[in-house]
Formats: C-alpha cells, structure tokens, sequence
C-alpha cells in the first residue's frame, strides 16, 4: 500500500489542502516532516487518512452513545461529521493511493448539509472507492469500507498500528511492569480476546460450582411418606370423595331454587335501573331544549352560508369599483390636449418663419460667395501671410465639424430620449408594478405554491372517496360472517358439555396413582439390582485411584528436589557469569593497563598487580564464554525440570479430583441404595409380587385408554372451539380494523375538504392583491386560466420594463455629459477666428485691394462668418424648428391616445358596478326563497338571526346535535328495554315458585356449603401429600444421572480454571502476551538491526521482562531502564515497526507516519532520533514525521508546513530547502 495524493476540503482547520507524493519535491525524497503550530491542524492529515479509508479517526473512538447538538443535529460524540468546519455547508477527505493488486484507486469520505444551506440538517456521510484511471465508482457505502480492507489489506485497528505510528505508547512499554507490559501489549496488538476467555473460563467455573451445590442442596430436601402412611392417607382420601358427590348432589337442588330469586330480584333491580335512566334521559333532553335548538338551527343555516358570503363579496367588490368610478371621473385631460394643439400651431408657424428666412436669403448668400472668389484673387498676392490665415482657417474649420458631430450626437441622444420617454409613458400600469415588484412577485410566489398544493389536494380527495367506498363494502361482508361464527360456537359448546358429563363419571387421578404405584414398585426393584452391580464397579474404581494418588504424590516431591537444585545451580552460574563480565569490562580492562610494578593499586591499594599481564583480555573472554555455556545449559535444565513439575502437578490434581468424585458418587450411591430399601419395604404385599404385576398393570392401561379416548374428543371439540373463537376474534378485529380504517378515511376526507377550502380562500386574496398592483384585464384573465404562463408572462415585461428605465437613465447621463464637451469647442472655434481676424489686420497694404470687395461682402454678411456657416445656420433653423413641431405633434397624439384609454377604462367599471349590482340582487331572491321554505319548520328565523347563527362556530354547535342524537337514540332504546324487562317480570312470577322462602334456602346452602369446604380441604391436604410422595420418589430416580453429569462437567472446568482462569482474566493474558511478546521482539530486532547495530531485544525466561543485549559490551544483557533518552528512541521506534510489520501481516507498506512528541528531547537525542529517521527512509519507505521542533524543521529538507491564519484556519504549503 502507498498513499499517492491527499485532497482536504473544509475539515477541521483547513479550508482547503492538496499534497501530491508523485510531484516534485515529494516524489524525489523518503522523508518529509509535517510542521506546524499546536493546532494548526497537523493531526487533522492524519484524520483525513483515516476517513478516506475507513471512515473514522483515531481520535473520535472513545465515546458511542452520548449525543450533542450540532447545528441542530443530534449525533454522537465519535461521529467524524463533528470534523466538517463551522460555517460551511460541505467537506470531504480524498487520498489516492496504490492497492495490494498495484492498481491506482481513489478512496473518498465527504458530508455536507441539507439543500447546500448553513442551517441545513448534517447528511449521513458518503464513502465511496473509484478507480484512478477512469475516476469511474467501483464501490459505495459499506460495500466501499468492505472493499478498502481488501485493498490495503489492513482493519482499522491494523492500520493505525501499522502506518500512523506513535512512540509515546512503547515508551510506557518498556518502563513498565510486567503485568503492566501484558496490559499494553495486549492494548497494543489488539489481542483482548485472550482476557476474556480467561474470565470466561473463571466465571463458567464459578457457575458450574454454583448450579452443583444447589442441586444438591435441592435433592437433600425431599421427604418421602412411608407404605403405612401412603395407604391409610388413600383409604381417608375414597371415604372423603364419597362424602363430598352426596354434598354436591344437595348442593346443586338448593342452588336450583335460590336461582328463581336471584332471577326475579335481578328483573326487578334492571327495571328500576331502566327506570331511572328513561327519566334521566328526558330530563336531560328537557333541560338542554333551547340549546339543542338552536344548534339544529345553526346546522340549518349552514346550507346558505356560501349565500351570506358571496353578498359580502358583491358589496366589497361593488363599493372599490364604484371608488374606482370616482377617482377616475376626477381627471380631465381636455385641458391638457387644448393647451398641446396651441403649441403645436406654434412650433407650425416658428417652421414656416425659418423656410421663409432661408429662402430671402438665397440671393445673399450667392453674391457673397462671388466676392469671397474676387477677395481669394487679390489675396494670392500676398502668400506668405495668406498661408498663415490658411492655417488658422484650417483650424477653425476643425472646430467646426467637431462642433457638428457634437450637435448631432446630442440630437441623436435627444432623440433617443424622447423614444424611450414615449415608451415608458405608453405602459403606466408597468411604471406602478416595477416600484413594488418585488412584494408582488412574492405574492405570485405564494399563489403558485398555494395553486399546486390545491391541486395535489384535489387528487388526495378523490383517492379518499374511493378508499371509504372500498372500506364501507368491506365491513358490510364481514359483519354476516362474524354472526355465523358465534352461532358454530354455540353449538360446539354443547357438544364440550355432554362430553364432560360422561368423563366425570371415569375416576383419572385414581387409575393413574394405581399405576404410578405399580410403576414405582417395578422401578424400585429393578433399581435395587442395579445399584448392587454400580457399587462393585465404583468400590473397583477408588482403589485403583487411590494407587494412582500415592504415585503421584511420590512423582511430585521428587519434581520439587530436582526444581530446588536446578534452581540454586542456574543462580550460581548466573553469579559466576556477572562476576566474569564484570571483570572482564572494557573499563576493568583500561585500568589493569595503567598498573605499574610497585605503585599502589587506586581500588585496592595493593603494590603487586597479579593480572597485570598482556594475554589477559584472552583469558578472560575464554572464561566468559565457558561461564556462559554453563548457565545456558543450567537454563535449559531449569526449563526442563519445571516442565516436569508441572505436568506432575497437574497429573496429581487431576488424580485428586477423580479421587474425591468417586467417593462422593460412591456416598451417594449408598444413600440411594438404603432409600431405595425403604421404599421397598413401605410397598403394599400385593405389589411385592413381581407376577401379579403384569396383569394389574394390564387392567389399569384398558381403563386409562377408554378414559384418552373419551379425553381426545373432548380435547378435539376444544380445540375447534379454540380455532372457531380465534376465527371469531380474527372476524371481529377484521371488522374493527375495516370500521377504523372507515373513521380514518372519512375523517383524512373532511380534513382534506377543509383545507381545500382553505386554499381557495387563500388564492381569491392573493388574487385580489395582484389585480390591485397590476390591474391588466387581458392578463388578469390569462392568470385565472393559466397561472404558471401568466406570471412568466409577466415576469418578462417587467423585467423588459426595467431594461428600458435602465436605457433612458443611460441616455440623460450620456446628454449630460455632452453638454461640457460642446461648450468647450464653440470656445475654441471663437478663439481662434479671432485669431483670423489679427491675421488679417496684419496683412497691410498687401489686403488694400481687398478691402473694397470685403466692404462690400460685409454688407451682407459679417466678415468672421462664412457663408457656408450661415447658410447651414438657416437649414439648422429649419430642421430644429421641423424636429419641434413634431415633438408637438406626437405629444398631442400621445394625450389624445391617454383620454380615449381613460374613457375605456370609466365604461368598464361602470358595467362591472351594474354586474355587481344584479349579482347582489340575485343572491338576495334566492336568499328570501330558502328564508321562506325554512321558516315552515322555523317561525321565528329571520335575516339578523341567520346572520348571528352563522357566527356560531361549528365546535360549538357539532357537539349539541352530537349529543341530542344521543340522548334521543337512548332514550328510545331504554323505552324499548323497559317494556322488554316489565315482560319478563310478567313471565317470571308465572313460573314455579319455591315452597321454601329464600332465607331459608340461604341457610341450608350455607351450612352444606361449610360442609363441602371442610372436605374438600381435608381432600387436597391427602392429595398435595400423596402427589409431593411420588413426585419426590420420580425426582430421586431422574436426577442421580443429573448429578453425576454436573459432578464430571464441574470436574473439568475445576481443573482449566486452576490452569488458566481468574476473576482478571491476568493468568490467560499474560500466558498469551509471552508469546505475542516474543513475536513482536523478532520484528522489533530486525528493525534495530538497521537503525543500530549495537543493541538487540529480548525475553528474560519466559516472563514479560525485556533487557537489552548491548553488543559492544560483550553482549552484556541490560534492563531497559539504563537506556539512555536517545537509545530509547532507538528501540521505540523499532517497537513501534516492528507493531507495523506484526500488524500488516505479511502486507506491503510503503507509507508511514511517526507523530512522536520531538519537543521534549535534548538537542543531543534529537541528534540521534533524526540519524534513525535517515536510516528509516533507505528501507524504500516514504515516512513523514509530524512535529514542530526547529532542528527538525532544518535537517529535514522536504516540508509540509500547515501556517495558521487569522479566522481560525490554517494554509498547506509543500517546500524544498
């Protein structure tokens, strides 16, 4: 697996992040370093990881079931969607990276919220897998989270232990103890499993003992009744059931004649009752008369309520168009129009004056035009100032045409204007519409939401009068079949009581105890022979254990001497060694090289130096290395002595326990024996004759079949009466299912016409509202017919309305920025004709000539204009007072237009007054005809009192008819069953009366009730005595070979628990963790052997101690806790890779991350961490180390820095230094 991209989208503290591994400078380096500030959101890359690929983090696992609110949703504190940052309304986490079968995938997690709104409702996160090539989706969902797995080969739990390492946890690991270190690995490598099995095996132990006492405990309470007993309680049990049919035969004649009184006093009591309630009920209906009245009345009126309010309607409508009428007959336009045709004969005659001019003209114009060619000949004399005055000419020419442009754009705009103007003025009803359209779009917003809702209601209505037509036909079949059932029933009940007859007359519970006394004879007997043949075989049995018992015990001290001496011969070459290593230390051996012969020894004081010679180094290192065969083999000795001890440990208790069933099985077999005995001794003498068993055995079976066959037809009747009332309630909650679902739809219905109501009501006032804003007759019509075309109609001349108002807004600003520009040239054009005229006062004597033929030029026309300037200044005149006289005249046209429209407009209300007006008049006629027809039955109703009964709500008048129905429909039937009970009062006193009175009768049945309750408790205590006799005999019988299967399952569960269980589960765990331990130091060395070569892990014994073997001190075995904080790092970070490879099982990963805390490490560790991580890198992974610590910073040249920024969110930069 290796991680190619990683795209980040609203998560957290980023807003937005890429990194792409395949691009420079990430594709040519193996390490990289994530820096950042504390919360800038480094940690978040690695959430984004872990979505992408599984859909959670790390850091959200630790609580599932408390909720929060989140912008109004509930989710739990581990959802990952509290990740998706505030104020946004979508986020995702994207990492493309390499599969297991070497293709390129995409794995992507998002969220977002409801409708793309900030107060949307949080979606359920999608999850989805493409493949890189095509980006076409291969997976989603949980099949996606299904599909990651086999493509990176690695579970959720692998994968953080495997690619996102943290060191922090191994840190703890090897300072710790050895019960602490179990509880870590097993943290770390995911192997909970073996704790529980463990407290699995402690509790099912504790269960097994538990159900195995109380069964015993249960079995040490049964009493059983001796033969004497048993048949002198069964003779006084036949004399009391003798007793007790003569006491049930008197009973049921005195219960026959008390029924005749109870009979009548009942009669009696239903018709007072009946009584009373038919007075109550007219009472009731008396005293709410009016009430009840006067909401019939009000559901009366009902039937022309929609008459009352189409009057109010009328009489609204007729009074805004008679206001209309008013309004519109206040404006006069006459006025306007006469004053337009004055100003149209001016601007004629101001045309006529300016054609006029033009044409008196003429002949001046010509001459002037001669003496200017006479004045160009006598000026060619004088060139050089002549071309000068050209010059300026040329100018003042420039100015001109620019000047013309100028006029002729304003016109061009002016005329543009005016267009517009027109246009505007043509479309009045759009100017009002477009100040307030946006309150009136809204309001035909609201009409068409209004307007498919009234139509979706229209279908939901007929749906409903088809569901209450299907539901009334179905009730009406099911009721026939629910009264065929109760007739079946009935029948069938009688046949039950016929049958019960004849089997009360077979005596069961005598017949089945004769047989039970025969069956426990036979059972007890055979029981007798067999437990003689189990008492051989077991006495068998304990003696050969007890033999195994002695051995064992023999075995067992012997293992504990040989345990004892292997253990003091493995300490005293352990002693030996450490001395030797001592010794022979590098820095012993530094200071036996600075003795001289003759001076003091700095540790001893000695002047003779003994091991002061040149092959001691050798010396010593053959030494070790026998000192080190010597514990190796004691080791092995050890190992092998307490194997055996073990074994023979267990072998014995195992022994032990078979030992101490046997016995207890062999106590109980005695006990049963010698209550077996008595048994058989309390059987009666017939029943000791095993001869005489088959024939009486016979004789009850012919019995007990007759009674099953009589028993079997009853139990078949019962159990079609079962199936028949089953069918019945079936029936019945059918036609209660089909009455509700009736009442269901009838009342959905009457909701759903209610609110039709509504909705009409509703879109008649926004109608009103839109005709008042934009009273357009031809479209207003559209619009009842066609909503939706309607108002897109509109909607597109008002916004061409708009565009026009936008157009001539434009122009007015472009005229009033001419205006400047236009009076900026005429100064110039001034300017520089007064430039001519010095130019030629200077011409002198040279222009003498000239002087005549521009006197007599100026006569008719000024010498600084030219002639073509005049004569373009009259066709000017002519074609400005042209242009305003048409003006004028369109002006008069467009007023003229306004007064017809105006006059239009004053008919059609008039004639929509006189509609309003016969409408009124009509709703009045049919009013009085209803009026006449109801008062035939009502006298005294009127047009006020319909008015003021229309007000009534119908939750008040509802329930008053509601509740006269009732009382009248129970009045009735209450009429009905009183003259019912006064019959069979009738009848009753007619039928055979007691002699006896009823005090009487009560007397005697009370004394012979008394009676028969005296025996029948005297007949239960017999036989709960009798039945608790045999069933405490069948529970001895059945539960021996109960017990002796607990005693062998409690056995063996003792045995394991004593292995492996505890109330922890720490014996199982630490027993597994060895192993794991022992798996992970394999890896975690392999690793170290790259990183440094100097240390390798290991196992002391078969504990969970770790030391270190330090190579370059003679492979000396040290405790962890001597590393230094550099060397701790160092096997760290080889624990934390060797997890990965343990974890990836057999999985190809090419992408890590190492978030280790590099901040609390002194300059010289992080030396020492950073070389380790340069090493690392050669392995051909790509590792990305997360902190924020300077010199990190600098010796890692590839960075992805993650800046903080002002608002709470953070930018992702990739550099190269």
């Amino acid at each position: 697996m290796k991680i190619l991209t990683i795209k980040i989208r609203n998560l957290a503290s980023l807003p937005e992040a890429e990194i792409d591994f395949t691009a420079a400078p990430l594709k040519n380096t193996g390490l990289f370093a994530i820096t950042g500030e504390t919360g800038a959101g480094k940690s978040t890359m690695l959430d984004a990881i872990c979505l992408a690929f599984y859909g959670k983090t790390a850091r959200l696992k630790s609580d599932s079931k408390n909720k929060v609110t989140f912008n109004g949703d509930d989710i739990k504190l581990n959802d990952p969607r509290h990740l998706l940052r505030r104020g946004t309304v979508s986020g995702y986490a994207e990492v493309g990276f390499v599969g297991q079968d070497g293709t390129h995938y995409i794995a992507r997690w998002q969220v977002a919220r409801a409708r793309n709104k900030l107060d949307g409702r949080i979606k359920e996160a999608e999850h989805v897998v493409l493949r890189a090539e095509d980006e076409q989706v291969i997976a989603q969902k949980s099949k996606a989270k299904l599909l990651l797995q086999q493509l990176l080969g690695l579970n959720f739990e692998q994968f953080t232990r495997a690619v996102l390492l943290a060191q922090h946890d191994f840190a703890a690991f090897l300072k710790a103890n050895a019960d602490e270190r179990a509880q870590l690995l097993e943290c770390l490598t995911g192997t909970e499993q073996f704790s529980r099995v463990g407290k699995a095996i402690f509790e099912a132990h504790k269960t097994k003992l538990e159900a195995l006492e109380r069964f015993k405990q249960r079995l040490g309470d049964i009493e059983l009744l001796s033969d004497e007993e048993q048949a002198q309680k069964q003779s006084q049990l036949t004399q009391l059931n003798t007793r007790q049919q003569l006491l049930k035969s008197e009973l049921k004649a005195i219960e026959l004649q008390l029924s005749w009184y109870v009979t009548q006093s009942k009669l009696l009591l239903q018709y007072n009752d009946l009584a009373a309630a038919v007075a109550d009920t007219e009472f009731a209906l008396e005293q709410k008369k009016e009430d009840f009245k006067t909401a019939k009345l009000a559901q009366l009126v009902q039937q022309i309520a929609d008459n009352r309010k189409q009057k109010a309607q009328s009489q609204q409508a007729l009074f805004d168009a008679e206001t209309a009428i008013s309004a519109l007959s206040q404006v006069d336009i006459k006025p306007q129009i006469a004053q337009k045709e004055d100003a149209v004969e001016a601007a004629e005659s101001a045309s006529a004056k300016a054609q006029i001019a033009l044409q008196q003209c003429g002949p001046d114009i010509t001459r002037a035009r001669e003496l200017d060619r006479i004045c160009a000949e006598h000026v060619a004399l004088a060139e050089q100032q002549q071309i000068q005055l050209q010059q300026l000419r040329d100018v003042e020419q420039g100015h001109s045409s620019e000047l013309n442009i100028l006029n002729a754009q304003i016109n061009d705009l002016n005329h543009q204007r005016a267009e517009l103007s027109e246009r505007i003025e043509n479309q009045p009803a759009l100017f009002g519409l477009n100040e307030q359209w946006q309150e009136t779009n809204e309001v035909l917003q609201q009409y068409l939401v209004l307007f498919h809702e009234q139509n979706a209601l229209a279908d939901e209505i007929k749906g409903l009068e088809s569901k209450c037509a299907d539901a009334q036909g179905a009730l009406t079949k099911a009721q026939p079949h629910c009264l065929e059932l109760e007739q079946n029933i009935a029948t069938n009940q009688t046949e039950l009581a016929q049958l019960q007859n004849v089997l009360s007359e077979l005596d069961y519970e005598q017949l089945q105890f004769q047989k039970s006394q025969l069956n426990k004879a036979q059972q007890a007997i055979a029981q007798q022979l067999q437990l003689d043949n189990e008492l051989l075989q077991l006495q068998a049995q304990i003696d050969g254990l007890r033999h195994q018992q002695h051995s064992a015990n023999a075995q067992r001290k012997d293992a504990e001497h040989q345990d004892e001496l292997t253990r003091q011969q493995l300490m005293l070459t352990q002693d030996n060694l450490h001395q030797v290593q001592l010794r022979a230390s590098d820095n012993i051996s530094a200071l036996r090289s600075q003795l001289e012969h003759g001076k003091e020894c700095i540790v001893c004081g000695a002047t003779e130096h003994p091991y002061h010679v040149d092959h001691i180094d050798t010396h010593w290192q053959q030494l070790i290395s026998d000192f080190e065969s010597q514990y190796q083999a004691a080791e092995k000795a050890r190992a092998q002595t307490q194997t055996r001890y073990h074994e023979v440990v267990s072998h014995l208790e195992q022994v032990n326990g078979q030992l101490q069933a046997s016995l207890q099985q062999h106590a109980q077999m005695v006990q049963k024996q010698k209550v077996n005995q008595a048994i058989i001794a309390e059987l009666p003498s017939s029943l000791v004759d095993v001869s005489r068993h088959e024939e009486l055995l016979r004789d009850i079976d012919n019995r007990l079949s007759k009674y099953s066959e009589l028993n079997r037809a009853q139990q078949q009747k019962f159990q079609a009466q079962q199936s028949l009332q089953q069918q019945l309630s079936l029936a019945q909650a059918t036609l209660n299912q089909h009455q509700a679902q009736l009442q269901e739809h009838t009342q959905l219905l009457n909701s759903k016409v209610s609110r039709d109501e509504e909705l009409t009501t509703h879109c008649k006032g926004l109608a009103a509202r839109v005709a008042k804003a934009y009273p357009h007759p031809q479209w207003l019509k559209l619009f009842e017919q066609d909503p939706l075309n309607a108002v897109d109609e509109l909607k597109a001349s008002v916004h061409a309305f708009a565009d026009k108002m936008s157009q001539l807004t434009k122009v007015e600003q472009t005229l009033v920025a001419a205006q400047p520009k236009l009076h900026s040239t005429q100064q110039l054009l001034t300017q520089v004709t007064q430039q001519i005229t010095e130019a030629v006062n200077k011409l002198g004597e040279q222009q003498a000539k000239c002087e005549e033929t521009k006197a007599q030029r100026a006569l008719l026309l000024p010498l600084e204009q030219s002639v073509d300037d005049w004569q373009q200044g009259l066709q000017n005149a002519v074609s400005h007072a042209q242009e305003h006289l048409q003006a004028q005249k369109d002006q008069l046209v467009q007023l003229i237009k306004q007064h017809d429209e105006h006059a239009l407009k004053l008919k059609h209300l008039t004639q929509q007054c006189h509609i309003y007006q016969e409408t009124l008049k009509d709703n009045h006629t049919r009013f009085l005809n209803w009026l006449a027809g109801a008062s035939e039955q009502y006298h005294e109703l009127n047009e006020a009192l319909v008015d003021e009964l229309l007000l009534l709500q119908q939750s008040y008048w509802q329930p008053l008819l509601v509740e006269a129905q009732a009382l009248e429909s129970s009045l009735i039937e209450k009429r009905s069953q009183l003259q019912h009970v006064q019959k069979n009062i009738d009848e009753h006193q007619s039928s055979d009366k007691p002699e006896m009175s009823q005090d009487e009768l009560n007397t005697k049945q009370a004394s012979l009730a008394q009676q028969q309750d005296e025996l029948q408790a005297q007949v239960v205590t017999l036989s709960v005595s009798l039945q608790t006799h045999h069933d405490n005999v069948e529970k001895l019988h059945s539960h021996q070979d109960e017990l002796q299967k607990m005693q062998s399952d409690y056995e063996n569960w003792h045995l394991l628990n004593r292995l492996l269980g505890d109330a922890t589960g720490k014996t199982m765990r630490n027993l597994a963790q060895t192993q794991t331990l022992k798996i992970l130091l394999h890896y975690a060395n392999h690793h170290l052997g790259s990183l440094s070569r100097r240390y390798r892990l290991t196992v002391i014994g078969q504990s969970l101690e770790i030391a270190i073997i330090d190579r370059d001190m003679a492979d000396e075995q040290r405790s962890v806790n001597t590393l230094s904080g550099g060397e701790s790092f160092l096997v760290s970070l080889a624990l934390a890779l060797g997890l990965a490879s343990l974890s990836s099982n057999q999985v190809q990963i090419n992408s890590l991350f190492i978030d280790e805390g590099f901040g609390t490490l002194d300059p010289e560790t992080l030396s020492v961490a950073l070389d380790a991580l340069d090493a690392l890198q050669s392995q051909g992974r790509k590792v990305g180390v997360i902190s924020h610590v300077a010199q990190m910073t600098e010796r890692v040249a590839t960075q992805i820095q993650i800046k903080k920024q002002a608002g709470g969110y953070s930018t992702v930069l990739t550099n190269a230094s």
